[in-house]
């Protein structure tokens, strides 16, 4: 297993390229890992935020971390291990698409592998999956059909391509419809949209009376401070809303983490 830090950039220990060979499948699982200051095993257990990234591959897991510990500093969230799976693009997080299997990988293979490792949860009530764009059409899917494993679902600029009851759906979920009790009584949803929409999976989500917390990014480019990665680089009139940086900072960044925290149960194996 090799690591790859970032010394000087994090307050707890971020580490890049980790990899574990899966016992069941073999494939090597490549992960980005990282665990809250002072950490040891005998402080456990730790709660758990899993990451999933975009269809691209990229999730900027080092970016993300760091408003995650603005936050943690403020007294917004208390300490997570966050786990950011790699290597899984175009697969919407799902076994046999591309010849994949993200989630035999990372819930049956890497996921008993961390909790031993790092003394991480075994509680689903304080474990949260979370993404962008792919990924949050993932943490869509795994938050419903995983729901003994997940208590928490944070979709960051999810598309329109999800729904429960059109199985040509790009990511088609139909535990919403036939789960829909369970997760009415058991699943914290949130949803937060940048560059795209998800009006038709809300409008779901409203028929089926699942409750659900939104946050639609401002239009004004004068919401965005100077410097903001929700701004054009080249042209900083421009609005640049979808990128995971873009979906944690600011104060709906903050709101996002403060929601995952509320949604915590802590001190429970």
């Amino acid at each position: 297993m090799q690591a790859q830090a970032e010394s000087g950039v994090h307050q707890g220990q971020y580490r890049k390229n980790l990899t574990y060979n899966g016992p069941v499948t073999g494939d090597e699982i490549i992960y980005t890992l990282y665990l809250p200051p002072e950490h040891a095993k005998e402080k456990g257990p730790y709660p758990l935020i899993i990451f999933l990234h975009g269809a691209g591959g990229g999730n900027a897991s080092s970016q993300v971390m760091q408003s995650y510990e603005a936050a943690r500093k403020a007294g917004k969230i208390g300490d997570f291990a966050v786990v950011f799976p790699e290597k899984y693009g175009g697969t919407v997080w799902r076994d046999g698409a591309r010849d994949k299997r993200p989630e035999t990988n990372v819930l049956k293979e890497l996921l008993p592998y961390l909790e031993k490792e790092h003394a991480l949860t075994r509680n689903r009530g304080a474990r949260t999956i979370m993404g962008f764009s792919m990924g949050a059409a993932g943490s869509i899917y795994w938050g419903a059909k995983h729901l003994d494993l997940f208590s928490t679902s944070v979709a960051l600029d999810a598309g329109g391509g999800t729904s429960f009851n059109d199985p040509q759906a790009r990511n088609y979920v139909p535990e919403y419809g036939k789960k829909t009790k369970a997760i009415q009584e058991s699943l914290k949803l949130r949803l937060v949209q940048g560059g795209l929409n998800t009006r038709k999976f809300r409008d779901s989500l409203d028929q089926l009376k699942i409750s659900y917390d939104y946050f639609q990014l401002p239009n004004d480019i004068a919401a965005y401070p100077a410097g903001s990665c929700c701004l054009n680089k080249k042209d900083p009139t421009r609005k640049f809303l979808h990128n995971p940086i873009c979906m944690t900072e600011n104060a709906w960044g903050v709101a996002t983490w403060a929601f995952i925290e509320k949604n915590t149960q802590r001190g429970k194996k």
